[in-house]
């Protein structure tokens, strides 16, 4: 013979409750009332409810408002537990196939897309905040070269690439380092290493990197990446039930150099728009292709987290591939030879 509990039985239409048995059985819920009369509650038809953890057992049946049993023993939850029926298993082995299935489409192909066309809805005064931490976080202790001829020659040559609609104002730094490298910042930040001046060709070389670097602002590509890592880092977070894990994973992605690090889709969509600044400012796109064989040269010496310029030779040949279709494509020299001897010596103070 089952068992039997006390229980307060509330009807949900009345405030008051009325003390009944109950038992539990196969089918489900057995309910006596005081006078004499039976109801049984099947297991699918009521759900279990406990507001606290030594607090009574709460059964809801019905529509809202449901009427209710508060059971207090809590060997009647341990009886009730062993009699609920189980869910079907295939429920969620199904659930877990669909998570392997979404959760890589997601990161490979819904979260790119997502911040490719999320990143042109940042204002550009937060994308230059951004950009300004990064170079803070990342080059603390940067000796930034100045000169007034260096100066004077490295505004010339920016002003002469920055189309008059921009609506980004370009800061280009000559930071006292031997990395040949430049990198830009979301927000138009560029560092442009020492370096990288001593190893030039020329000064419409430098035009080229540097042409390629505003690339990456115009196209919101470190923004783009932020926003990738943000989302990505965020995903996992929350499928881990991290706290506070958006505020976290926001200040983990822009404390790292690897939002600066590009596909070579984006690498490659920014040479060929690069090339675009070159010929409106009549600067020899050559020489962008000599400068690149100087990165090429150089990129095994450079540390992999500021190793930017990746998959080199592959983009000289379809930079190549575009000149050359502009064979009678007339230029200008970017700087005067006084001005490009003033910009490599810079650091010379």
């Amino acid at each position: 013979m089952s068992k039997t509990w006390k229980a307060l039985y509330f009807d949900g239409r009345t405030p008051t409750h009325r003390k009944v048995d109950v038992q539990t059985d196969r089918q489900g819920v057995r309910i006596e009332f005081k006078a004499g009369t039976k109801r049984i509650w099947r297991y699918d038809d009521f759900s279990v409810q406990q507001d606290r953890l030594q607090g009574p057992l709460r059964l809801e049946y019905g529509e809202f408002p449901p009427e209710i049993l508060e059971i207090a023993d809590p060997e009647f939850g341990e009886v009730l537990g062993k009699r609920l029926p189980k869910k079907p298993r295939f429920l969620s082995v199904g659930f877990a196939i669909l998570a392997v299935l979404l959760v890589p489409a997601i990161i490979y192909w819904g979260i790119p897309l997502a911040s490719g066309w999320f990143a042109y809805f940042i204002p550009v005064s937060i994308e230059k905040q951004v950009g300004q931490y990064v170079i803070d976080e990342v080059f603390p202790s940067r000796i930034v070269c100045k000169t007034d001829a260096g100066e004077q020659a490295l505004e010339k040559l920016v002003s002469r690439l920055v189309p008059l609609d921009s609506e980004y104002v370009f800061q280009v730094e000559v930071v006292d380092s031997g990395l040949v490298n430049a990198i830009a910042f979301p927000g138009g930040n560029i560092l442009l290493f020492r370096g990288l001046l001593e190893k030039s060709p020329s000064a419409d070389a430098i035009a080229g990197v540097l042409a390629h670097e505003m690339q990456h602002v115009f196209q919101r590509h470190g923004t783009e990446n932020l926003l990738n890592q943000v989302a990505l880092s965020g995903l996992f977070k929350l499928l881990t039930v991290e706290a506070n894990a958006i505020a976290e994973t926001l200040f983990a992605g822009v404390r790292t150099l690897s939002l600066l690090k590009y596909t070579r889709e984006l690498e490659t969509e920014a040479d060929a728009l690069a090339l675009q600044l070159l010929y409106r400012a009549g600067v020899d796109p050559v020489e962008m292709l000599a400068m690149f064989q100087v990165l090429k040269n150089h990129s095994s010496s450079l540390p992999e987290s500021i190793s930017t310029h990746p998959d080199m030779s592959s983009r000289m040949e379809k930079l190549k591939i575009i000149i050359d279709q502009k064979p009678d494509f007339m230029s200008k020299p970017v700087l005067s030879k006084q001005n490009w001897e003033s910009l490599q010596n810079i650091c010379k103070n």
